[in-house]
């Protein structure tokens, strides 16, 4: 039987693997496991449900607030369950944005 600690190791491993071909075995691992990749393409809405914002970016009009620029770290899912949210950076009205 494979525990939540096991799952959290591979994970671990994906995060860390020096190479796409290291990364991608472990990935096959997790799969096989039931365990999903998630990632977030830049240009989809924010979605609570399964992103949480890790950086702030300026958009470059309002039809952009409240995307996503980029995936800072994937996020992973087992059947309905949230193991990790995406992490990704969200494009914001420039006011929210920290001035320099």
């Amino acid at each position: 039987m494979v525990t939540g600690e096991n799952i959290d190791d591979l994970i671990a491993a994906a995060d860390v693997a020096a190479d796409d071909r290291e990364r991608g075995v472990v990935i096959e691992r997790l799969a096989t496991l039931g365990v999903e990749r998630l990632d977030a393409p830049p240009g989809i809405a924010f979605d609570p449900t399964q992103h949480r914002a890790v950086s702030l970016v300026p958009a470059s009009s309002p039809a952009d607030e409240n995307t996503i620029d980029a995936t800072v770290r994937p996020g992973w899912r087992l059947g309905p369950d949230i193991l990790r949210f995406v992490e990704v950076a969200v494009k914001v009205p420039p006011s929210r944005c920290a001035q320099r």
